[in-house]
């Protein structure tokens, strides 16, 4: 017995005063007084002992079993298939009252089979993550399945190879909790033919051009040839075969050090009948020392411009030409072989775009070179030319993000007044997503990136066709843009395609705008007949001075796009990457005006001083340059004489960015190139984006252990003095490029740490930064390798075992093999009282007893009357007369009555006269048939003579007196009975 709310036990206090106040007295009700005190005092005992929550313990038979069974790769099907027989043999034992559920685990847990008394298995349906194995978190989730009122028992099926989580722990905490813990070994075999490499090591730091040997670890279970490659900054390093013995054996490979900064490694193996595959790669890295690198990244010359008839010079020549003769070491690449790998990105000081515009990067570019500038703190210059920055399409791009510059000229006053109108396919071939989104989805979002581009004094007209043109947005001015984008928006699929059609209704209507720039855009994937085109294109900017840009996307397009751009004095722009098209609707947009392009001869204006121009006290003329705005946290540098930016600066994360809006060829710049400080004014441009390589006091060590890294920086003068109260921080670049910040809190004098996890296999790139009390900078550049799982590493020998005996001796558990004859439903372990609850028969039998305690309360009650509810209650109880002897003796009582009537009112023979039945007579029958007067019964007790005579009452009208007398007697003799009756009863 045990009370869930003993604090209610208190309660009871209450039969003190409830004792005190209701102790009966001496007197005549004491009897009752007494009833009434003993249940009230039970009714407040019952109500108590409810409200304690009472409950009776009783001892269970029942057993429940959770069986765990190890669904990870490192266990063959083989002994998977024996686990499995196992419980299914076990669980032909369960007794009538036992139960068992199942989990399958892996690096996470999914219960297969709840708690249940099913005899039958099935087959499993469950697929756990099978590259890890966490056992602790199996035992946890096998705790929350147990029933309450059963012996509990958790069966371990597994070779023990944890690669995270806790078992030790997860186990001690089962059983605390009462949990009997068995474990059943699953012993693996070696599996033929398979290799594994263990280790891949390079040293930590190397000289460009450093030769260096990089060893590598490999583990085979049958000798066989092997291949062996290395990449390292993303080209093939080596490629070699070896010969493998069986067993674990060491190679050593010779390379050199080629690229400078941080230089990330893949070693492959690979051989015929290896059995897993994740345990043939692993990650190294080192970080190359040598002069600044810099990459240049400029389109090819010779190619079209879109200005027609133009064609691209060369663009960096110049440039490679003067940053070679201050020292740097100079890469070209163009635009397509920008790498989108951080590591790769991590060799280079600064990076340099010249005149590139935003179609030719992928959005991966885009997305590495800006946590290569914000997270890794590497520098970017970007030069102008007529494909660059707005009018390159940089508009609401990640660029423009990374740039200290807005791709707008904020002055509207300096812009002619503008009609854009789109006409834009939506035919069938339109929905083509092979990018990711449909042709269709990303034209929209071009149109409204290019209205979002445009001023509130321009106009904008859409024109959506396919067998035939409608007007999506007629010609109106920009007051209400969203409404714009919104009918932009609800362009959908249609049919065929008819660019006849899309023109002609633009030629409807545009010739009547009263804009000085009239410009339209078409964009189709499809070919058609050019039967009318030319000659209405040529037509409309001829007399109109409506210019045409066409927009080719895919291989389909129709071949005459290019003539009738030219025609129309505008641009053909042909792309296969769907996703350069809002790109291009930008560029065009920023085109159309012409007042992007500043072509006019000037000299630079000092806005505002920077060691970019230390040394340099004037420079030469340009002679244009694009127009753009700076951002209001930038620096600018050098303006126009119109104050537009030609040179700016600004901080960008952890690195620094510099855009120059003028060019670097002989076509704006060809005083500058000309000019003897050339090579000394890009020297210093470039050098401000580089970050300074100053020696650093701090000393990085990153401990992995499983897929959790600790990051440990010991930070020391040069003279060997702790450093404290640093702030610092580290970004950590994992090999997908995602990046994360974690703080390195101080946990000792000059002792910095902090921990994260690694997600993906590969290296991951630490950079941490911070300032000591002074203000002044701290960095430092590391990395971590998150290798393979080690489920896929060789089992170690007596592992598993060595762990899961561990752990049943903590428990003091049981640790048999699969085919003990032990089974797991033996009922050898002590089960837990099941508790029953009474409180609410408590309160029953309290209700029962209120209708008496008001009874006794209310109701007097005598013995007499206890004795006449008996009697009642007998005689109902009693079985009743049959039919017949009850109308019988119905008969004999009538006609005994009868008789006694007729000797009342008989007359007497002897002298003949009818006499008249006296009120004694009929109230002597009368008694007589109800049997309630005894008294005159016994008066007729005598000879039958006298029988008449006698029975006269007393107090007949003859003989008044004595018949008065007769009825007070009668009358004060039966109060008496009453009393003596009363009396005796009490």
């Amino acid at each position: 017995m045990r009370f869930s709310n003993p604090i209610a036990l208190l309660l009871l206090l209450l039969l003190i005063p409830i004792l005190w106040i209701g102790w009966p007295g001496r007197g005549y009700d004491r009897r009752r007084e007494i009833s009434a005190l003993v249940l009230r005092t039970a009714l407040v005992i019952l109500t108590v002992m409810a409200i304690t929550g009472l409950e009776l313990l009783q001892r269970s038979d029942k057993l429940a079993v959770v069986f765990l069974l190890d669904g990870s790769d490192s266990v063959s099907a083989e002994m998977k298939e024996a686990g499995r027989d196992f419980i299914s043999r076990s669980l032909a034992e369960m007794g009538p009252e036992d139960r068992a559920a199942v989990v399958l685990f892996g690096g996470d847990a999914l219960v297969e089979r709840p708690m249940s008394g099913d005899r039958e298995l099935g087959t499993f349906l469950s697929v756990p993550e099978t590259s890890q194995t966490d056992l602790g978190e199996a035992v946890r989730l096998a705790m929350a399945l147990f029933p309450s009122d059963a012996a509990r028992r958790i069966v371990l099926i597994t070779d023990g190879r944890q690669t995270s989580g806790d078992l030790s722990a997860a186990a001690r905490l089962a059983a605390d909790s009462g949990i009997d813990f068995m474990a059943v070994p699953l012993t693996p075999g070696d599996l033929p033919g398979e290799i594994t490499l263990l280790r891949a090591d390079f040293p930590a730091q190397l000289i460009e051009g450093e030769s260096f040997e990089a060893t590598i670890t490999v583990h085979a279970t049958r000798p066989g040839p092997a291949t062996i490659r290395i990449f390292g900054a993303g080209r093939l390093l080596y490629e070699g075969q070896a010969v493998l013995d069986a067993g674990t054996q060491t190679f050593r490979i010779p390379l050199i050090a080629e690229a400078t900064g941080f230089t990330n490694y893949q070693v492959l193996l690979s051989a015929v009948g290896d059995f897993h595959f994740q345990n043939n790669q692993l990650s190294a890295y080192s970080e190359v020392v040598g002069p600044p690198k810099i990459l240049l990244v400029a389109p090819p010359a010779g190619e079209s411009l879109p200005v027609a008839g133009a064609i691209r010079p060369d663009e960096s020549s110049h440039l490679a030409s003067a940053l070679e003769a201050a020292g740097f070491i100079v890469e070209s690449a163009r635009p397509s072989a920008l790498p989108f790998e951080l590591a790769l990105l991590s060799e280079y000081a600064s990076i340099i775009l010249v005149n590139v515009p935003a179609r030719d990067l992928a959005q991966r570019q885009m997305d590495a070179l800006q946590s290569y500038v914000r997270d890794l703190g590497g520098g970017l210059v970007t030069v102008g030319g007529p494909t660059s920055y707005g009018v390159g399409g940089y508009y609401r791009t990640t660029l423009e993000e990374i740039l200290p510059l807005d791709m707008e000229i904020k002055d509207q006053e300096r812009r002619p007044s503008l009609t854009m109108v789109f006409v834009i396919d939506r035919s069938g071939s339109m929905n083509d997503s092979t990018s990711g989104f449909s042709k269709l989805e990303l034209a929209r979002e071009a149109a409204a990136r290019s209205v979002e581009l445009l001023f509130p004094g321009d106009k904008v007209g859409v024109i959506a066709f396919d067998d035939s043109a409608s007007w999506v947005v007629p010609i109106r001015g920009l007051d209400d843009p969203d409404f714009v984008v919104r009918q932009i928006e609800s362009i959908g699929i249609g049919g065929g395609t008819d660019i006849l059609a899309g023109l002609q209704a633009m030629a409807e209507v545009l010739p009547q705008d009263d804009s000085l720039v009239k410009h339209v855009i078409l964009l189709t994937d499809g070919g058609a007949s050019s039967l009318g085109i030319p000659t209405l294109v040529e037509n409309l900017y001829q007399q109109y001075e409506i210019t045409l840009t066409t927009v080719g996307v895919g291989p389909d397009a129709a071949p005459f796009l290019e003539e009738i751009a030219i025609l129309g004095g505008g641009r053909y722009h042909f792309t296969d990457r769907p996703e350069s098209i809002p790109s291009i609707f930008t560029e065009e947009t920023s085109l159309a005006t012409r007042s992007y392009i500043i072509e006019e001869t000037f000299f630079p204006q000092l806005a505002s001083r920077s060691q970019i121009l230390s040394g340099l006290a004037e420079t030469p003329p340009l002679h244009g340059y694009i127009g753009t705005s700076s951002k209001s946290t930038a620096q600018t540098i050098l303006v126009s004489e119109q104050g537009d930016p030609v040179l700016a600066a600004w901080q960008y994360g952890l690195g620094r960015t510099a855009s120059w809006t003028s060019d670097a060829t002989a076509r704006w710049s060809r005083d500058w190139v000309a000019w003897d400080g050339f090579p000394r004014f890009w020297a210093q441009v470039v050098r401000y984006t580089v970050r300074e390589q100053i020696q650093s006091p701090l000393s990085v060590q990153v401990r992995g252990e499983g897929d959790s890294a600790a990051v440990i920086v010991d930070a020391r003068s040069e003279s060997g003095e702790f450093l404290n109260g640093l702030s610092l921080s580290a970004i950590v670049i994992g090999p997908d490029g995602q990046a994360r910040t974690i703080e390195l809190p101080q946990s000792a004098p000059g002792l910095y740490e902090g921990a994260f996890r690694g997600d993906v296999e590969g290296t991951y790139l630490l950079r941490i930064d911070g300032e000591s009390g002074t203000g002044e900078a701290v960095t430092q550049i590391s990395g971590w390798v998150l290798p393979y799982s080690p489920e896929y590493r060789p089992p170690t020998t007596g592992g598993g075992m060595d762990l899961l005996q561990l752990v049943a001796d903590q428990t003091s558990g049981s640790l048999v093999p699969i085919d003990n004859a032990l089974p797991p439903f033996s009922h050898n372990i002590s089960s837990p009282d099941s508790r029953q609850p009474v409180w609410h028969w408590l309160v029953a039998i309290a209700l029962l007893l209120l209708p008496f305690d008001i009874a006794v309360r209310r109701l007097a009650f005598s013995r007499r009357d206890i004795r006449r509810w008996w009697e009642k209650t007998v005689s109902a109880l009693q079985p009743q007369v049959p039919q017949t002897a009850a109308a019988s003796t119905r008969s004999n009582r009538v006609s005994s009555l009868l008789q006694a009537k007729d000797r009342v009112q008989k007359r007497p023979e002897d002298n003949g006269e009818a006499q008249k039945p006296t009120v004694a007579g009929k109230q002597t029958a009368r008694q007589e048939s109800t049997g309630r007067a005894a008294v005159f019964v016994r008066q007729e007790a005598g000879p039958k003579k006298d029988r008449t005579e006698d029975a006269r009452p007393k107090d007949s009208p003859e003989s008044p007196e004595p018949s008065s007398a007769s009825t007070t007697a009668t009358l004060l003799a039966r109060k008496r009975a009453r009393q003596r009756n009363q009396r005796q009863d009490d």
